[in-house]
């Protein structure tokens, strides 16, 4: 599904959208292995609204749009990669990088299903540069606010 550019700048800036990509890792035969990265997409909970079923489905609304933004990237890195979103999880994340103000989660996987235990080649990580400049152009920034 298409991301609409402008819209979705103003969004972010709105909400305080924020990524980090990080090395996805798993135990293979007793070692670790990197075998592809961690996609985490944050925005601001709504704080001015009161604990209540209204904030809690503008929270749901807020996880719903950084899963839009995640599943548009899908293609953006190297052929047969897939963004994998995890389900919701409605508890809040407080990060020192945002002052602990409270965020929604969207963490993601990129990944080579058909390969998935192989360890990621060194130049991978620039594969996923288009996604990064994708990310930025969205208006969505790298770390936090």
């Amino acid at each position: 599904m298409p991301v609409d550019v402008h819209d979705t700048q103003a969004w972010a800036r709105s909400n305080r959208a924020a990524w980090e990509l990080r090395p996805l890792v798993e135990m293979v035969r007793g070692e670790r292995r990197q075998v592809g990265f961690v996609l985490n997409l944050y925005a601001r909970i709504p704080v001015e609204m009161r604990p209540s079923p209204e904030r809690d489905r503008a929270v749901l609304a807020t996880w719903d749009r950084l899963r839009e933004i995640a599943v548009s990237l899908a293609g953006l890195g190297r052929e047969g990669e897939q963004v994998e979103v995890a389900p919701f999880d409605a508890a809040a994340r407080l990060r020192s990088e945002n002052h602990f103000e409270p965020e929604v989660l969207l963490e993601s996987r990129i990944v080579h299903p058909a390969r998935y235990l192989d360890a990621v080649a060194p130049d991978e990580r620039e594969h996923l540069q288009p996604l990064e400049q994708r990310l930025r152009e969205l208006g969505i920034r790298p770390g936090h606010w």
